[in-house]
């Protein structure tokens, strides 16, 4: 999908987000040598997502849900280094959110659970990306804070809850917690950095 053909919304598959007994989340922690590949990881599925095969199409050999990017193309439209593109992925592939249909020249990528009728949850698109073709808030991203990755994990959660009648998402900070993993006395922060990239409005009250 290019950013030119691009919707406003791309449907996201929000089970694993949302499914109390199998959450995916809290299990990405600020620890280890690769704690970085993390945040790669849930940019890129933000990209993959967005980009996904969302219909049947006759001229197309992608099938629903699959996305067909090389790593330029991920590099290209997240920022990041194709090393980082590399650890993102594994780290996708082994939370069993995303599985390689092929790699090589042609790197195609199956989103799991991918349901154009159900099960989905509307999550921005074509208005994130700016003229060079990425995601215009990613340029502030440098994947050294773990507030990245708990800004990420909540943008995720936030867009699976949304109401789709009226764009907003109401959560208490011990609902983020359970959802996400990300402690109560670090949400506002994380929060703080969303709405500073310009990915949501904070609404008081």
């Amino acid at each position: 999908v290019a950013e030119g053909k691009m919707q406003e919304w791309a449907k996201m598959p929000s089970g694993w987000m949302r499914d109390k007994s199998a959450l995916k989340l809290p299990k990405l922690t600020w620890t280890g040598d690769h704690r970085a590949d993390q945040i790669a990881a849930l940019m890129i599925y933000i990209v993959l997502v967005q980009h996904a095969q969302d219909q049947s199409s006759p001229g197309s050999k992608l099938e629903i849900g699959e996305v067909a990017l090389t790593y330029t193309d991920l590099a290209d439209k997240t920022g990041l280094s194709r090393a980082k593109v590399s650890g993102g992925l594994k780290v996708l592939t082994q939370m069993a959110v995303i599985t390689e249909v092929s790699t090589g020249r042609n790197n195609r990528y199956q989103v799991v659970g991918y349901n154009p009728v159900n099960g989905w949850a509307k999550l921005p698109a074509r208005d994130l990306y700016g003229v060079g073709g990425g995601i215009r808030a990613f340029k502030d991203f440098k994947l050294r804070s773990k507030n990245e990755l708990n800004a990420l994990k909540l943008y995720l959660v936030i867009a699976a809850f949304r109401d789709n009648s009226t764009n907003h998402c109401l959560m208490k900070y011990e609902t983020f917690e359970f959802y996400t993993g990300v402690p109560r006395n670090e949400v506002r922060s994380a929060l703080s950095l969303l709405a500073n990239c310009a990915l949501v409005q904070i609404q008081a009250g």
